[in-house]
C-alpha cells in the first residue's frame, strides 16, 4: 500500500464521519430548530430568528459540500491508473 493509498482511504473515512456527522446535526437542527423559532418570533427576537436561519443553511450548504467531495474522492479512488495519466 503507497502513501497515496493510505491517504484516499483516510480521505474516505474522513468524508463519510463528516457525512454522519453533519447529518446528525440537520436531524437535530430539523426536529428542534422549530421550537426554538417559535419562541424567538413570540419574543420578537428577530436576531435570534435570523441566526437559527443561518445555521440551518450552513448546515445543509455544508452537507452539499461534503456530498461533491465524496462524489470526487469515489470518482478518483475508482480510476485505473491509465485514466489518472490522460486526464
Amino acid at each position: 500500500m503507497t502513501l497515496e493509498d493510505d491517504f484516499m482511504w483516510i480521505a474516505g473515512s474522513a468524508f463519510s464521519e463528516m457525512r454522519l456527522l453533519v447529518e446528525g446535526a440537520i436531524t437535530l437542527f430539523e426536529d428542534d430548530a422549530g421550537v426554538l423559532c417559535r419562541l424567538a418570533r413570540e419574543a420578537q427576537k428577530n436576531e435570534a430568528q435570523l441566526a437559527l436561519n443561518d445555521i440551518g443553511t450552513c448546515l445543509y450548504e455544508f452537507r452539499r459540500k461534503i456530498k461533491t467531495l465524496q462524489e470526487a474522492h469515489y470518482k478518483t479512488s475508482t480510476q485505473k491508473p491509465d485514466d489518472i495519466q490522460e486526464a
